[in-house]
């Protein structure tokens, strides 16, 4: 049995997807598998994971005959896992060569999600500046607590990367799993505040996993309506989670969440215009 399983969902994962790969396949820490989902892709998915398969026994491929949904593809990966650590992967990111070793010995030592640094990179995979960069990520304390710090912190400051920290398998129940799938694309961070209120998350140290932002939009593309400040804090989802204290107290501390991310938005636009760059 390995120290850890990784995940590794895709679907179409074109260009990137032998990056992220290699990442896993070149750490430092070697005692893992790598269990990956091909969700019915039509590019050169299956030919790129075949090929890297079939050089390393460390690997185990599977593909999906007819698509079965992004939740339910990150589920089938977790379900293949034999080790009593646990970590997902997307597969247009990439880590750091000693993420698992900087990373496993706290998993092992603590029962918590454990997490590293985010360093944000454009489509093209050049490093950019981001809020979220270098943030030691901890939520600790009670249960009560942790869940309604993690809750109320912006979005924008990275929480959601946390997904992509490691987990001790037994951590992720299927009310966890049931969770991920319920509430569509913020799935993660409702997951992780599921999650929360039996373990924390802990920083492990300053290793990093690198997210690529998505493509930039097409010329003459329709821009996209923008969220509004409600539906960026995800107010409706965090007051339909957990006990009832849980949601009063949300709602008691809404206006600190609030409160940062105008002040975010404002440092934002003058680290921008002090750089001479767009705001990330």
């Amino acid at each position: 049995m390995p120290e850890i399983s990784i995940g590794l969902p895709v679907y179409n994962g074109g260009q990137h997807l032998r990056s992220a790969i290699d990442s896993i396949l070149k750490q430092t820490f070697s005692d893992f598998e790598l269990i990956i989902s091909d969700n019915a892709s039509t590019d050169e998915t299956e030919k790129t994971c075949r090929e890297l398969a079939s050089r390393d026994n460390r690997v185990r491929y599977f593909r999906q005959s007819e698509s079965i949904g992004v939740a339910d593809n990150f589920r089938f990966v977790f379900e293949q896992a034999t080790a009593p650590l646990f970590k997902w992967m997307a597969h247009d990111d990439w880590i750091d060569g000693d993420w698992l070793s900087v990373l496993v010995p706290v998993a092992k030592a603590q029962h918590a999600i454990i997490f590293g640094h985010v360093q944000m990179v454009t489509y093209e995979g050049q490093n950019m500046a981001h809020q979220a960069n270098g943030r030691a990520m901890q939520y600790i304390g009670p249960a009560w607590w942790r869940r309604l710090a993690f809750a109320i912190e912006p979005a924008n400051l990275g929480k959601a990367n946390i997904i992509y920290g490691i987990f001790p398998r037994d951590a992720i129940t299927p009310e966890s799993l049931r969770t991920f799938s319920a509430y569509g694309a913020p799935g993660d961070v409702m997951m992780l505040t599921e999650c929360l209120s039996r373990l924390p998350i802990v920083f492990g140290g300053p290793s990093r996993v690198f997210k690529r932002s998505p493509p930039p939009r097409p010329l003459g593309a329709v821009k996209e309506r923008r969220a509004s400040i409600f539906e960026r804090t995800m107010l409706r989802q965090f007051l339909s989670i957990g006990p009832i204290s849980f949601r009063i107290g949300y709602l008691l501390l809404y206006p600190l969440t609030m409160g940062r991310m105008k002040y975010e938005r404002k440092l934002r636009r003058l680290r921008a215009h002090f750089m001479g760059s767009s705001p990330a």
